[in-house]
């Protein structure tokens, strides 16, 4: 009898105990939930649309026309060389990225995924011309003027083509930590937070090279954006306790139904 009881006390204790495990996994999981859905939008941000289509994320954004031809601003190594396409710019930067987009519909541009891109990132102060590039088809970036090159992060350049209804386009997105902070250490320039970053020079579905301050006012030049860090959305006081009210309504569900 009292082997009994003690083997029904012992089994009444592993069930409790079972239970309890039980109820603190269950609370475990509600706890983190809660915390995912409070992460700062910033922590989980990621390029939005690079396909190398103008899509509705590009709306509003007045693109800039390059006419194309042999002379533009020069062939850089390459004179006399094909010259550059007709095309489009389009520039923008929703606060983690800046975005990059050129179209084509010049029945050439496929055979020339060709796009080069030259940075002022610190275009608010006059005259300082390219800091920082980028050949968006190789997926690398490299210092105007300075041999060799490096290879940004996935997270840190992303590039895309398109050929579509007669539209050929490259899009890249660059993390603006990359130009606030220089992640690779490549000794450029770096922008200061909140500041505009210009797109100073373009070599783009072929070799002549346009842009620059003389034949396209500063600050804008070829596009222009403000880049800086993100401030982390801060929910209401109202959504805070609203969210922490259900949190607490679920774990207390959670604990009845298991104590029952």
């Amino acid at each position: 009898m009292h082997f009994a009881m003690a083997m029904g006390v012992h089994l009444e204790g592993s069930v409790f105990q079972f239970k309890e495990f039980k109820m603190n996994k269950l609370a475990l999981s509600v706890c983190s939930m809660a915390v995912a859905a409070l992460l700062p939008l910033s922590v989980l941000a990621a390029p939005i649309g690079v396909d190398g289509q103008y899509g509705a994320e590009w709306a509003g954004v007045t693109p800039t026309a390059i006419a194309g031809g042999s002379a533009l601003n020069g062939n850089f190594q390459s004179p006399g060389a094909n010259g550059t396409l007709p095309y489009d710019i389009y520039t923008r930067d929703d606060g983690a990225y800046l975005y990059v987009l050129l179209t084509s519909t010049d029945p050439g541009a496929p055979g020339w995924p060709y796009a080069n891109l030259y940075f002022d990132t610190i275009a608010s102060t006059p005259g300082t011309g390219s800091d920082l590039g980028f050949e968006l088809e190789n997926d690398d970036a490299f210092l105007p003027g300075v041999a060799g090159s490096f290879t940004p992060s996935a997270a840190d350049l992303t590039v895309a083509t398109s050929d579509s209804g007669g539209t050929f386009g490259i899009e890249a997105a660059i993390s603006n930590s990359f130009f606030l902070n220089d992640p690779l250490g490549m000794g450029f320039a770096t922008t200061p937070d909140g500041t505009l970053v210009s797109l100073h020079l373009s070599q783009s579905f072929g070799y002549a090279v346009a842009g620059g301050s003389g034949n396209y006012a500063a600050p804008v030049e070829l596009g222009d954006a403000v880049v800086g860090d993100a401030p982390a959305p801060t929910p209401e006081p109202g959504s805070i306790a609203l969210l922490g009210t259900g949190i607490l309504t679920a774990a207390g569900a959670i604990r009845r139904r298991l104590r029952g």
